[in-house]
């Protein structure tokens, strides 16, 4: 009895781990899309890497699953450069010139 609660709370807290990382990786495609229709294009890429996965019932392959998506997620995005860094480090006169 107590395996099988044990095993039905960490099948809901992965539930509610892929549920964030997917919440999570929509809102980051959403940040990083320059024009509405960008964003979905990959936001039904994205869905369709998680659906992709969706009858995996293996709790450690759930596990392993959802790792290689959060570090792929950052891999893909990394930080922008700023546009105020990048215009100014190139030109550094610019601003007070006139």
């Amino acid at each position: 009895m107590a395996s099988t609660a044990g095993y039905l709370a960490r099948q809901a807290a992965q539930k509610e781990q892929v549920r964030l990382l997917y919440r999570r990786a929509l809102k980051d495609t959403l940040n990083w899309a320059v024009h509405r229709h960008l964003f979905y294009q990959d936001a039904s890429d994205l869905q369709d890497k998680f659906e992709a996965n969706r009858h995996v019932d293996n709790l450690d392959v759930i596990d392993r699953l959802s790792s290689t998506m959060r570090e792929a997620q950052y891999r893909e995005l990394p930080a922008p450069r700023s546009y105020i860094g990048r215009d100014f480090s190139c030109r550094p006169g610019l601003l007070f010139s006139e």
